[in-house]
């Protein structure tokens, strides 16, 4: 793609940043709120902001998120507010949308589905839900309170019918108005207990419908692990990793806390397991045993549950076959990377607009370095200080963080600032802040001014940045930065990628990249083995190949039948293993870090068989 198709590409990007500044012309800002779950069904009002353009709206509301023309309840209404002459029914969820008209009379700008549900006369929306076999053995009960309540009366036994007679022995008493928790304290696992809440109002009492749940039996929280030396309570010393396995696991970071604190599922810690399958055996493993034996079948317990996901990620890097050339132009191959903008003012005055300081870049790698492309709208290009002082003028800056270590200082060992003028776009020696001029070996790039500012692409040799030929799953922490100056008083404003504001030399700041797979495999499949007091193992896969990747928690539930069938003896299990690959048939695969978090059994809840 030759030059002019590139800033084509570019100024269309930047036009899809622009569309909101020129006024949103879909309704938005709804009331009651998207989600509202306690809206006043005696106030059966709609209200919203009308999009830039609107001159009428059509107004939709029905139980359904399918809001066809049977749900239109206001046609060409002029106004924002809008009266349900109908009115709301009590503990009724209602979908509603807005479209908005233009002046045209034509042009119809369909609005999002917008959800809320109105109060009951009872207490309503218990947490635990009705019915949860997946309770917490400690749990701290909630509740909306229904209309009018003063009060509420709670009751709270593992005999039904205590709770639904309001037997004394269930009898919880009273807590006040704003007090709508209650906390019964610890639990027996695998046990199905009810509640119920009365509301107390000046027109009497309401008595509320009997609840239930069903307690887990806790396997592993990760609670309980610390970093204290020789106490066998660090999360290493129980979950056996590679060092003491042979597999390519790490269980826990190598300096305390040895323990995630920050991505949990549950509570306050989650396990952090680090994998390498590049190199044999090509699966890794963490295992924990138990002693004595533990029974899986007591209670009723049919499933086990674990909560896992991968590392956080801003954008994965495709590997090319054929590296782009260093000519300041956009080559095909740079059609397959993801765009980021550059956007954050984080030093100097925030620019007049995208014409003034904007950009954006994409990234590629292959075994020899890492490219990238960075594009910068600047309407006014300034270089006349000494190339030692580049701050001062136009220029881009690229941090990277070989390991991402995401340290809150660059470390001086693979943390790298390179910092590249626009020169007129002429090319000349780059600079390396922190470990040049080693840092600097091989690395090269292009510079063109073009119609809109000025476009840069480089080269970073891996062996330069971190000695080794990276493999496709290795996470590096990088940040884009460029200084603008319009006068030739010094620089004006810096913008970044990542960086939130201030001081752009602290990695842990940065953004993520994980350098992915020319040809993404399912090598790296995340498994659960367990294994019999006689040595019988049975292992459990997860369905979705990709689940190590995962930005969010995923929740996998596995019938203790399918170690069963494989003849593991489900009353004496001696150990579980957790595991990344294919323990049985080994292949070469990636390395990354999953989090495990919130292990126990369930047992289908009353009714659910």
């Amino acid at each position: 793609m030759g030059k002019r198709a590139a800033c084509l590409v570019f100024a269309v990007a930047v036009l899809g940043v622009c569309v909101t500044s020129w006024g949103q012309q879909k309704a938005s800002a709804p009331n009651p709120a998207d989600g509202a779950m306690d809206v006043n069904p005696s106030m059966p009002l709609l209200r919203w902001t009308a999009g830039s353009t609107a001159a009428l709206h059509n107004v939709y509301l029905g139980m359904t998120p399918e809001l066809g023309p049977e749900q239109l309840v206001g046609p060409s209404y002029p106004n924002t507010t809008f009266y349900y002459t109908v009115g709301f029914q009590p503990a009724t969820v209602y979908f509603w949308r807005v479209d908005e008209i233009d002046r045209d009379g034509v042009t119809i700008h369909t609005g999002d589905v917008w959800m809320f549900m109105t109060q009951a006369l009872t207490a309503y929306h218990p947490s635990p839900a009705d019915g949860a076999n997946d309770a917490a053995p400690a749990p701290v009960l909630t509740w909306l309170p229904g209309q009018g309540a003063t009060q509420h009366h709670v009751y709270f036994s593992d005999d039904q019918d205590a709770v639904s007679q309001a037997a004394a022995g269930a009898d919880k008493g009273l807590l006040p108005r704003d007090e709508t928790a209650f906390t019964p304290g610890d639990l027996q696992g695998a046990t199905t207990y009810f509640w119920r809440v009365d509301e107390v109002t000046l027109g009497g009492l309401q008595a509320g419908p009997v609840w239930s749940f069903t307690t887990w039996v806790t396997i592993d929280d990760f609670e309980s692990y610390n970093d204290e030396e020789g106490k066998g309570t660090r999360i290493y010393e129980t979950w056996i990793d590679g060092l003491t396995n042979g597999t390519g696991s790490t269980v826990g970071y190598w300096d305390p806390p040895f323990a995630e604190q920050t991505i949990v599922h549950g509570g306050l810690q989650s396990m952090p397991l680090d994998y390498n399958n590049i190199i044999a055996p090509f699966y890794s493993e963490a295992e924990r045993a138990f002693a004595p034996a533990e029974d899986w079948t007591a209670n009723g317990v049919d499933t086990v549950t674990l909560h896992v996901r991968g590392r956080d990620l801003d954008f994965e890097i495709p590997r090319v076959s054929t590296p782009p050339v260093l000519d300041g132009q956009v080559d095909e191959a740079w059609l397959q990377a993801s765009v980021q903008y550059i956007k954050a003012t984080i030093n100097g005055t925030a620019p007049t607009g995208l014409a003034d300081a904007s950009g954006l870049f994409r990234v590629l790698y292959d075994d020899e370095s890492l490219y990238v492309l960075v594009d910068v709208n600047d309407a006014t290009l300034v270089q006349d200080s000494d190339p030692a002082q580049g701050w001062l003028d136009d220029r881009v800056e690229v941090f990277i963080d070989g390991d991402n270590s995401k340290n809150t200082t660059q470390d001086g060992q693979n943390d790298y600032q390179y910092c590249f003028r626009w020169n007129h776009g002429v090319v000349e020696t780059p600079v390396e802040w922190y470990r040049s001029p080693d840092s600097l070996t091989g690395v090269q790039y292009g510079v063109v001014t073009t119609d809109s500012g000025y476009r840069v692409e480089i080269k970073l040799p891996w062996t330069t940045m971190i000695g080794v030929r990276p493999q496709a799953g290795r996470l590096i922490g990088m940040d884009v930065v460029f200084d603008d100056d319009d006068d030739g008083g010094g620089m004006d404003s810096q913008l970044a990628w990542h960086l939130p504001t201030g001081d752009p030399h602290r990695p842990n700041l940065w953004g993520t990249a994980r350098l992915a797979k020319a040809v993404p495999g399912a090598a790296d499949r995340l498994y659960v083995a367990l294994r019999d007091n006689a040595n019988h193992t049975g292992v459990a896969v997860h369905p979705d190949p990709e689940v190590v990747k995962a930005q969010q928690w995923v929740e996998w539930k596995i019938p203790l039948n399918d170690f069963a069938d494989t003849g593991v003896n489900l009353a004496a299990v001696q150990k579980m293993m957790i595991g990344i690959g294919d323990r049985d048939n080994p292949v070469a695969g990636d390395a990354g870090m999953v989090f495990v978090d919130d292990i126990y059994l369930t047992k289908p809840a009353p009714g659910g068989e």
